[in-house]
């Protein structure tokens, strides 16, 4: 029997060394290399092993974000000082920081959706995962694609990279939905079960939620329908949950 040749497969682990510094880790047995594509499987091992980057959101904001006239009335780059109160919210957001739930009870037009497509943007550039955003209702997620996201890709070419143009073919780019390497956004309503439901996300943006329904088409409450989805990735998750309260008087429960 001939000898089977193959070459140890490197793997972005570590193990502590005699002196305490962190050294790489080789498989030495394993993935026979004389194959056509096993440069390309290589690649995406090393990929998918990266740790997520040590880069907040804000900072993320502050280098890659550009606004648009169409979604701003301050277009150009985008700068945290401006919104001071939003940095600590947005890091929370962050890989690093350990919060998984994130709640931001605020007034009328402070910054916090623009927070949370900062996240999104982050998301897209450097910390690719499924991620779920959900608005009020199906008709809202929409124009929130127009209006918000599309000009949040378009205007920041860190983003516009990695999402082809919806009028390409084969892109991957619909009004509900954004594809990238290592990731996709799915918009949809809080009145949509089957939106609810369609898919496991690492993230969850849930943006005015007190305007949500009381139940998605009489199956439960939207969010809890939609943290449901976060089970598979465990301590890796993250949930942003944004509202302006509204003045009915009555809290929903959301505990």
């Amino acid at each position: 029997m001939s000898e089977r040749n193959s070459t140890p497969l490197p793997i972005s682990g570590s193990t502590s060394g005699d002196d305490g510094d962190l050294t790489e880790v080789q498989l030495t047995e394993g993935l026979d290399l004389g194959f056509d594509g096993a440069e390309d499987v290589l690649r995406v091992w090393r990929r998918g092993m990266r740790p997520d980057p040590d880069l907040t959101v804000s900072e993320w904001a502050d280098q890659h974000r550009k606004l648009s006239s169409r979604a701003s009335a301050e277009p150009g780059q985008y700068r945290t000082a401006r919104t001071p109160y939003l940095r600590e919210i947005m890091d929370a957001l962050s890989p690093r920081h350990p919060a998984q739930r994130i709640s931001f009870m605020k007034a009328a037009q402070v910054g916090a959706t623009e927070a949370g497509n900062n996240w999104i943007g982050f998301v897209i550039h450097h910390a690719p995962g499924p991620m779920l955003a959900v608005l009020p209702t199906v008709e809202m997620a929409k124009r929130s694609s127009r209006g918000r996201l599309d000009p949040l890709i378009a205007e920041s070419p860190a983003l516009r990279e990695r999402v082809s143009p919806a009028r390409s073919r084969d892109a991957g780019n619909s009004m509900l939905s954004k594809e990238f390497p290592g990731g996709i956004l799915v918009l949809t309503g809080a009145n949509s079960a089957s939106g609810l439901r369609s898919m496991p996300a690492r993230y969850i943006f849930l943006d005015e939620v007190d305007a949500y329904p009381a139940s998605a088409d009489e199956e439960g409450d939207p969010v809890t329908l939609a943290e449901a989805r976060t089970t598979t990735f465990s301590h890796r998750r993250k949930v942003f949950m944004v509202s302006t309260p509204d003045d009915s008087g009555v809290e929903p429960d959301r505990t």
